[in-house]
Order: structure tokens, then C-alpha cells, then sequence
């Protein structure tokens, strides 16, 4: 992984503290199933007891660039940059950058969780 930067405020929940991030794809010893600088978003879980200490963290992107918005800006390898989580309606809304031109929103809902996209 190359930079890696915080994305929406951490949510506290039942399980700890989660964090979403953004993380660019480091050029030469990146993950090589993705393009090189590609930003993806992931996920860690702190301990709420002891913020430093981390509980679990995802080993590949949640959010990743598929789509051609996603990939026809600035960025043409692709990005999706996370910036704002808002819960309403019993769903979670989270808003984010594609490719340094647009702007979309991904939903998820907690009681029908869609099935993950598969990784090259």
C-alpha cells in the first residue's frame, strides 16, 4: 500500500472503533491484482478501551474503482476517494470522490447487505 488517509470521522460501535480510509496502491510493491495508484477504500477496527491497539483490518479495498466514472477523470488507473458517512433511514450513505471529477454515494443496508464484488 502507498499513502493512506483518513477518510469519513471513525464510527464507534458494539465491536469497537471503525475507520474508514483511503489508500493509494504503491507503484512497484502495490497489489498487483490492481492498477498502480489506485485509491480504494478500507477498513480497521480499534479497540474502544485502548484507541492504539487494532482489533482487525480489512486486506483488500471494500471500495474499489469498477466503474467508468471511476475511472475517467484525473485518474484514469481509477479512484474512489472516500469523504462523508451519514446513517439515515436505518441504511448507511457513503459519499465519495470518483476519479478527481465527480461525486457519488454508495449504500449500504445493514438489513439486506448486498454480496461483495469479486476480486480480480
Amino acid at each position: 500500500m502507498g499513502s493512506i488517509i483518513c477518510g469519513p470521522p471513525a464510527v464507534l460501535t458494539d465491536k469497537g472503533i471503525v475507520l474508514l480510509y483511503n489508500g493509494k496502491n504503491h507503484a512497484e510493491k502495490g497489489d498487483k491484482r490492481f492498477n498502480k495508484n489506485t485509491y480504494s477504500a478500507g477498513q480497521v477496527l480499534f479497540d474502544s478501551r485502548d484507541p492504539t491497539s487494532v482489533l482487525a483490518r480489512m486486506d483488500v479495498p471494500f471500495l474499489r474503482p469498477m466503474e467508468s466514472f471511476e475511472k475517467s477523470g484525473q485518474y484514469i488507473d481509477g479512484t474512489v476517494f472516500i469523504e462523508g458517512l451519514v446513517f439515515f433511514k436505518q441504511k448507511w450513505f457513503l459519499y465519495y470522490g470518483c476519479a478527481d471529477s465527480r461525486v457519488a454515494v454508495g449504500i449500504y443496508d445493514p438489513g439486506n447487505p448486498a454480496v461483495m464484488d469479486p476480486l480480480p
